[in-house]
């Protein structure tokens, strides 16, 4: 098992977990900063180890209308292959997402723009 940090500015911390073979990604993210704005071509699943967000996707890259829910300690989510996301930190908020398949991701720059 590996793990490091991978990168650290305003909005938190972005730390890597390698265990046989699969990437894990653990983020804390400080109330009211956003993340993601990306989508990717397998599935990701995000798991909220503590406080609350606010989740912002659509089904795929094409969609116009736009889902917006609510998740908090012990709650989880799939996101579907191709489907852009963002989360709003409405506390701190340490999570923890993998991917399906090996990590890439494209950005969403409806959603990118408001990350940045």
């Amino acid at each position: 098992m590996k793990f490091e940090e991978i990168h650290e500015d305003a909005r938190g911390t972005i730390h890597g977990l390698w265990k046989d073979g699969r990437e894990y990604i653990i983020l804390f993210t400080k109330k009211g900063h956003i993340r993601g704005g990306d989508y990717h071509k397998t599935r990701q699943y995000d798991f909220v180890l503590s406080g609350k967000v606010e989740i912002r996707y659509k089904n795929d890259i094409s969609s116009v209308g736009e889902v917006i829910l609510t998740l908090e300690e012990g709650e989880m989510i799939t996101f579907a292959p191709d489907s852009p996301h963002m989360f709003i930190a409405m506390e701190d908020t340490l999570m923890i997402e993998w991917l399906a398949g090996d990590f890439e991701k494209s950005f969403y720059e409806q959603y990118r723009r408001m990350v940045k």
